[in-house]
């Protein structure tokens, strides 16, 4: 009934199995209907979807902006604190205009430069040079007309890595279109929601814009759902079926297909856009193509590694290596092999997410964390533990033994030879040495382990891997970071050397014959009030966009007649301009083109491009290019800022410095490290210094020499131990925080925090030693990093400050300071460029009204990078509310930066005639480097400590554990029969009065047990002697009455004495074997021999003794032996004895109307125990009878003694095993023997 009933819960397991596939494979076909139905719909209709998701995301925005201009128009007619009512109301850009003044605007980092009597109609896209904005006008009265503006797309003069133009992502998400202000036929139309045309869209790649829908999407998700559950059903039912290895390559074949649909199907992005799975924060390959995925790809290895570690766990792997020494070897080094690579695989895939990662994960160049940035942690921290496993697995199959040492030196030799193979190949400079130090440590450690016959605890493997997993990431991002130093070195020191470039000159030439051929320029130079500042930005924007990346220009305009156009031009006119660059230029294969190089500084060369722009008939303007390479070192993101940049190549280094070197002089340096005292010339004869570099003073130093023997050296501060340790003590912190956390939840789930916690005393000494220590640590390092980041925070606004009001100071004290605001803005320029440079800071000025006078940075302007307009949020505390200075955040594109604004006054009651602005492009990364350096000190220290007091407490708890532990060991062998030893502990602690306590107690143990042992003597004596007359009785009494009856056939006489005799006698034989038997039992019992202990073979023994047994006429005996040899450590003579008592009783216990049918298994129950069973088919053991079967003297048996089973425990236990036994009424007994197993 058992099996029937065990069968039908498989059957039905298998079913649920089957029936959550068939939901699977339905929900899936619904989806797939759906998705293919819908999607033929929109190809055929796509403008209607498109325009649906366009207008719902507008709609939302122009309720948001009407409201603003509904709040602002009830402020009207407008009072003294315009700024401070208005601007907690507005959430979009909007303006208020008196006529054609414009009075407030709560926003000052767009430039929609609008004038609201252009408007015709009440909601309007406008274009210009800086974007596409839809202007919403409300005209309060005749006099005032407020306007809310959405920006559909920004437009900047330049492009880089803080300056992106495109469309506004609230609307247009990131789908690649356009947007027109008229009507196309190729755009769709974007109406309002009365039906008003706004715009219209025209899509570049309609395939974004198909979406299945959420119900698809929600269909897709069930099918997954009911494709995980079939799996997880079928392997469960696969394991109680007992298929343990099907079940393994069912979940891993299944999770692979599943994921291999996934990625070919482009799901979940195919359907429904979801933002993990986009690949703007990581895209590797295509079976990694975004975040979602490399978290799903995670998640999947970390099931599969566990299943694999379930599987190894019930995989008698280690059974394999037990035939011979050699395959134990050949063993050694397969594992050792796949040891390393694991390990190496591990130190690529870090690699890997850290290159392939949008943002940074080096906590020394970034600190900033976001949501991207954790799920990356997160898909380390799940490798993490999927490695473990996997390792955990290799570790545990390593055939090593506590005393041979044979296979430990062939799997560590492995190890260190593919280590060192790997090295050679991989430039890794860090990793090279810690795959090679974590493989041989890892192989060590499980040999230490074997060796003290110990397991590795918990505990101490969650902190093993976790430095594991900590150093190979820092190696990775240590390795990452170097080679890309080294690449980028490598390049400037190249540009340095470079004293041409023949792609640049073709380029200039090809710009020239085009800007000689423009109409535009044409028009504008023969207009008589035409604007030069138009010329030069068509130039630089449309003719030079692909020069302007990486070359500065300067371009200088001559009339007809040779004079300059620019009246400030220190060069007049273009003669004097010739006898300046002339003698130093020399001709180019490109016409009209020159080269100026320099001795002194071969990267500073300058090419002079002179262009002829014909205006009137036989008269012409020239246009000159100075084009000259961008080569510094800034400390300053400004330059990043105004720098055309479409590559992912950076210019400069920063904090770095620069050298050349020729004829044992140095030409020039810049930059921070002094060459000429630190740097010793004697390493320019050192290859090493041109190819993988040097590090000097805390400097890393790459050279590279030029043919005519110039050498340019590249230096930066040293990415070091501290560097590496940094991410080491961060990835450590991080792993042990996510491990420790994972391992509480489980055992919250499973009811075993409490015990586990409690569990043992080492365990508590070590977890408060850890707490006293951790918790000090991290109220210390939060305190500490608060304060100090706080402390840098003021540091930074105090600077600031004093920077403004020394600009402010200087401007006001100045002899022009009261015409700042006079006259033109043009003739006050180059005094502000020289405050600015002496401030090293930018400068802008602007009048009372907010409007920019004075710039000493007008490029920012230009490029549409900062508004015109003055911050409103300053407008409000410095007029409105009369503040001397204000503080503000802003960002120029993605960059983040600080101002500080102060108003210009002569007097301290007067109202400001102006306002200055400055500009700290570097706030936020000043304060960004200060915190890393901070945080890197404060995570250093503690991981340290935390390391040093997690071993110390190890080290407490095992100095406080050991005399427990001793004790507890005593105390186990502690008898009345033993000889007990006392503990020598010479402390006069508490554990030394424990001690104390303990040899008190053996004493009075050892006189109880003289005296207890006194009284069982005389009981066993007693008892024997009782026995022994029993026994003895039993054939006695027949004797006498035997020879009684002879005694008296003799005396009568009678005939048959002869035959009564020999009757008698046989009677008097019999019985006299009865009483031997009787004395060979006890004799047995009592005085058992010395063990002869010797290595067995246990198969081939038991096969002797069921061969003593075997008589097929009258009993049945069948052996089941497994094919490997099992060998244990006994005596030969008494382990036969054993086996023929137990077969014997076997046989005795069966009634005599039954045919015996008597079973003998052996069975290897793990790798260190064996399992023998003997089984008979007779009628059981009574429960009453039970407790008695191995006491000596009883029997069940009418002529049986009661030592057999006695001595056959006595045995077993001798040699280390131990007996028990199962019976059924009416069904037979099976007697276990567990005995140890050894090697051969």
């Amino acid at each position: 009934m058992a099996k029937f009933g065990k069968k039908a819960t498989l059957k039905s397991r298998f079913t649920l199995s089957f029936l959550f596939l068939l939901a699977a494979l339905l929900f899936g076909g619904a989806g797939a209907f759906l998705q293919v139905s819908i999607q033929r719909d929109l190809l055929e209709a796509p403008e209607r979807q498109m325009a649906t998701e366009v207008q719902e995301r507008l709609y939302s925005l122009l309720q948001e902006a009407q409201q603003d201009l509904v709040s602002v128009s009830q402020n009207i007619p407008p009072d003294s604190v315009l700024f401070s009512a208005n601007l907690p109301k507005t959430t979009h850009p909007v303006f208020l205009y008196r006529k054609d003044k414009l009075l407030f605007w709560s926003d000052h980092s767009l430039r929609p430069e609008v004038d609201p009597r252009n408007l015709s109609r009440r909601q309007q896209v406008i274009e210009n040079r800086f974007g596409k904005f839809l202007v919403l006008r409300q005209v309060v009265n005749a006099e005032y007309t407020a306007l809310a503006v959405v920006p559909l797309e920004v437009k900047y003069g330049i492009s880089n890595s803080f300056l992106r133009s495109g469309l506004n992502p609230t609307i247009f998400e990131d789908h690649a279109a356009s947007v027109q202000a008229e009507r196309s036929r190729r755009a769709i139309p974007i109406l309002d929601a009365q039906g008003n045309y706004l715009f219209s869209l025209q899509v570049l790649e309609p395939g974004q814009w198909l979406h299945a829908g959420k119900f698809t999407f929600a269909l897709y998700g069930l099918a997954i759902g009911c494709a995980l559950l079939f799996l997880a059903t079928l392997y469960r039912a696969l394991s109680q079926a007992g298929n343990s290895l099907g079940a393994f390559w069912a979940v891993t074949l299944g999770l692979l297909g599943l994921r291999t649909v996934m990625l070919l199907s482009q799901f979940p992005n195919s359907v429904h856009e979801v933002e993990l799975f986009s690949p703007r924060v990581y895209a590797a390959a295509w079976w990694s193509p975004s975040l979602g995925d490399l978290l799903l790809n995670e998640a999947c290895f970390l099931v599969m590694a566990w299943l694999m570690y379930r599987l190894a766990k019930t995989f008698p792997f280690t059974a394999v290596f037990q035939k011979s020494t050699q395959k134990q070897l050949w063993w050694c080094v397969a594992l050792g092999v796949l040891i390393t690579c694991l390990i190496i695989s591990w130190y690529e895939t870090y690699r890997s997410l850290f290159i392939n990662s949008q943002p940074s994960l080096d906590l020394t160049q970034n600190i900033q964390m976001g949501v991207e940035k954790i799920l990356l942690y997160v898909a380390m921290v799940l490798h993490t533990l999927a490695m473990s496993w996997m390792l955990r697995v290799l570790l545990r199959w390593l055939p090593l033994s506590p005393k041979g040492k044979l296979p430990f030196v062939y799997a560590w030799i492995t190890v260190l030879l593919l280590a060192l193979g790997w090295a050679f190949w991989r430039d890794a400079p860090s990793g090279n040495w810690v795959v090679l130090f974590a493989s041989a440590a890892l192989v060590g450690w499980e040999q230490l382990h074997r060796h003290a016959g110990l397991r590795a605890g918990i505990y101490s493997s969650i902190f093993i891997l976790n430095i594991l997993s900590a150093s190979l990431g820092a190696a990775a991002l240590y390795d990452l970071y170097v080679v890309q130093l080294r690449a980028d070195k490598q390049r400037i020191a190249a540009q340095l050397l470079k004293d041409r470039d023949d792609l640049t000159e073709y380029l200039l030439a090809q710009a020239a014959n085009d800007i000689s051929q423009d109409p535009l320029i044409r028009h504008v130079f023969n207009a008589p009030w035409g604007s030069l500042n138009v010329i030069e930005q068509k130039i630089r924007r449309h003719h030079l966009r692909g020069i302007t990346e990486n070359y500065a220009v300067t371009v200088r305009m001559f009339d007809f007649t040779g004079e300059s156009f620019n009246d400030l031009d220190s060069l007049g006119n273009l003669e004097v301009y010739a006898q300046k660059w002339a003698p130093k230029a020399r001709s180019t294969n490109q016409k009209g083109q020159l080269l100026v190089g320099s001795e002194s500084d071969p990267g500073r060369f300058t090419y002079l491009q002179e262009i002829k722009v014909p205006v009137e008939f036989e008269h012409w303007v020239t246009v000159v290019l100075e084009v000259s390479p961008k080569i510094t070192a800034p400390n300053s993101v400004l330059p990043e800022l105004l720098v055309e940049r479409k590559g992912t190549q950076v210019a400069t280094i920063p904090s770095s410095s620069y050298a050349l070197w020729k004829d044992n002089r140095w030409l020039k340096t810049e930059g921070y490290f002094e060459y000429s005292q630190q740097f010793p010339t004697r390493y320019f004869g050192i290859p090493q210094l041109f190819s993988q570099g040097v590090s000097l003073a805390h400097y890393h130093h790459l050279g590279a020499r030029s043919n005519n023997g110039t050498v340019a050296i590249v230096s930066t501060p040293e990415y070091g131990l501290r560097s590496w340790l940094s991410n080491f003590s961060f990835l450590f912190l991080l792993h042990t925080f996510s491990l420790f956390s994972l391992l509480v939840l489980f055992m919250l789930l499973k009811g075993q925090l409490i015990q586990a916690l409690t569990s043992t005393f080492s365990t508590k000494i070590q977890l408060f030693l850890n707490l006293g220590v951790l918790v000090p640590l991290v109220l210390v390092s939060l305190t500490i990093g608060s304060l100090v980041t706080n402390s840098y925070r003021q540091d930074l606004v105090r600077g600031y400050t004093d920077q403004g009001d020394f600009v402010r100071q200087s401007i006001v004290t100045s002899n022009w300071g009261a015409n700042l605001f006079k006259g033109r803005a043009d003739s006050l320029s180059r005094r502000i460029n020289r405050l600015a440079l002496i401030a090293q800071a930018e400068l802008n000025i602007y009048n009372a009204n907010g409007e920019l006078r004075i710039s000493s940075q007008p490029a920012l302007f230009e490029a549409g990078v900062l508004s015109t307009r003055l911050n409103p949020k300053a407008v409000e505390a410095l007029k409105e509310q009369g503040l001397n200075r204000i503080l503000l955040e802003e960002k120029a594109g993605s960059l983040p930066y600080s101002s500080i604004y102060v108003p210009l006054r002569t007097s301290p009651t007067q109202a400001p005639q102006g306002y200055l602005a400055i500009p700290f492009f570097d706030s936020e990364k000043d304060l960004s480097n200060k915190l890393i350096q901070l945080i890197t000190t404060i995570l250093n220290i503690f991981t340290v400590l935390f390391l040093l007091f997690v071993l110390m407490s190890y080290m407490a708890t095992r100095a406080l554990t050991v005399p427990l532990q001793l004790l507890t060991e005593r105390l186990k062998k502690t008898s009345l029969t033993g000889n007990n030893e006392k503990l020598v502990y010479k402390s006069r602690d508490e554990i030394g009065l424990l001690v104390h306590e303990y040899n008190q107690m053996l004493q009075k143990l050892e006189e109880s047990k003289q005296e207890l042992a006194l009284r069982e003597k005389e009981a066993a004596w007693k008892e024997m002697a009782r026995q022994v007359a029993h026994e003895i009785k039993n054939p006695l009494t027949p004797m006498k009455l035997s020879l009684q009856y002879l005694r008296k056939a003799m005396q009568e006489g009678r005939g048959n004495l002869e035959v009564l005799i020999e009757k008698i006698s046989n009677t008097m034989i019999t019985q006299i074997d009865v009483l031997s038997d009787i004395a060979t039992s006890f004799s047995n019992f009592t005085a058992m021999p010395d063990l002869k202990l010797e290595t067995l073979e246990l198969n081939g023994l038991i096969r002797r003794a069921t061969d003593l047994h075997l008589d097929p006429q009258q009993h049945q005996v069948e052996v089941a032996l497994p094919q490997e040899p099992v060998y244990i450590r006994a005596d030969e003579n008494q382990l036969i004895r054993i086996f023929n008592n137990l077969l014997l009783n076997a046989l005795q216990a069966v009634p005599s109307s039954v045919t015996p049918h008597i079973k003998v298994a052996v069975c290897l129950e793990s790798p260190a125990w064996v399992l023998v069973a003997v089984q008979d088919n007779g009628t059981g053991i009574p429960a009453e009878v039970q407790p008695k079967i191995f006491i000596p003297n009883f029997s069940t048996k009418y002529t049986g003694s009661g030592i057999g089973l006695a001595v056959v425990k006595k045995g077993v236990e001798a040699i280390g095993g131990s007996i028990w036994f199962e019976t059924r009424e009416n069904e037979g007994t099976t007697f276990f023997l567990k005995l140890p197993v050894v090697a051969p």
